[in-house]
């Protein structure tokens, strides 16, 4: 609530608090002479008795019970109310009905002319005010006091029992809205002690896969181990077996695929080597160097061609074995590769 609304709020209290007070300084009702006029064109008794008939008091009171301002100013209604309440209780009740003569300046008639035929019309004053020349200083009420007073403490009562039910509403509100979120601690705390349980299955598995991995990353490890060094030995074997494009051109010689007999006589030599070089399918090889070692692997009987075969026959012989299920025997090992 900002200040206009509580200035607002503060003259609503005024305003429905002047009936009780001054309903207390008159003694009940009974004595309006001593009391200040609170409007212009009326007097203190004819805005008491005139508010308290034609509802304007009860509209104050529904006001405050129906309005928002109960929400917001609680412990100030309980103030102001409270202390009004507890005097008027301790009033002395005048029994009965009772008439009093209210007086008025007769010099200010022609303020209070119009307020007088309006409360005479309603019955509140029982004198019948005709026109302007019916002047009169007094006029005369009936009312019951006792009543008067009971109808005021329990028009403040009921503002203070919607204050006492607005608490009551927010506390069972709040009561209720506590038990929702107990309701919803209790599922969450269910569900947080399933997840746990879950967690706790998915560490326990996690850690089994973790395990399982790393054997599985050491048996791979292992492989790899195993399939270098197996590697490292064939690149060992195939270095040491076929080191260059002479000595594969020396295997094909000793498996017979430089043997002129199986080459049709219209290929040159040159063709028949271009074939053989992507057969070989080596290091960089020349034409005119392939068909060196062509013609050289042809040459049956020359010197260059036994020195090369004694320095090369075994390293043939043990790299055919490698490759070969049967029995071979040094010298004859081509006869048992080519059919005979």
């Amino acid at each position: 609530m900002d200040l206009r609304d509580f200035q607002n709020f503060s003259a609503r209290i005024e305003e429905l608090l002047w009936f009780p007070r001054v309903f207390i300084q008159s003694k009940n009702g009974m004595s309006w002479d001593d009391i200040p006029a609170q409007k212009y064109f009326s007097t203190a008794w004819m805005d008491f008795f005139s508010g308290i008939n034609d509802g304007t008091f009860q509209s104050l009171v529904d006001n405050l019970v129906n309005g928002n301002a109960i929400e917001h100013n609680e412990k100030e209604i309980a103030e102001r109310l409270s202390p009004i309440i507890q005097l008027l209780e301790s009033q002395e009740e005048g029994q009965g009905s009772k008439r009093i003569g209210v007086r008025i300046d007769l010099e200010k008639f022609g303020r209070y002319v119009e307020t007088l035929k309006e409360m005479s019309k309603k019955g509140i004053i029982f004198d019948i005010i005709r026109d302007e020349e019916d002047i009169r200083e007094k006029y005369f009420i009936d009312f019951r006091p006792a009543d008067t007073r009971s109808y005021m403490i329990r028009s403040l009562s009921k503002i203070l029992d919607s204050s006492r039910n607005y608490q009551n509403k927010k506390i069972k509100e709040l009561e209720l809205r506590i038990s929702e979120m107990e309701k919803t601690n209790l599922q969450l705390s269910t569900l947080l002690s399933g997840s746990r349980a879950e967690v706790s299955e998915l560490k326990k598995k996690s850690e089994e896969d973790r395990e399982m991995l790393q054997l599985v990353k050491k048996d791979n490890s292992d492989l790899r181990e195993q399939l270098s060094r197996f590697m490292d030995n064939e690149k060992e074997e195939a270095s040491e077996s076929i080191k260059n494009n002479k000595l594969r051109m020396y295997f094909l010689y000793k498996l017979g695929f430089l043997d002129n007999a199986i080459w049709n006589e219209k290929l040159g030599y040159e063709q028949r080597v271009k074939i053989l070089c992507r057969i070989l399918q080596g290091g960089p090889l020349k034409i005119d160097t392939a068909l060196r070692y062509y013609k050289l692997f042809n040459s049956i009987g020359s010197a260059e061609l036994k020195a090369y075969e004694a320095e090369n026959e075994k390293t043939v012989f043990d790299y055919i074995k490698t490759l070969c299920d049967i029995k071979l025997i040094r010298g004859e090992f081509v006869n048992s590769l080519r059919k005979k």
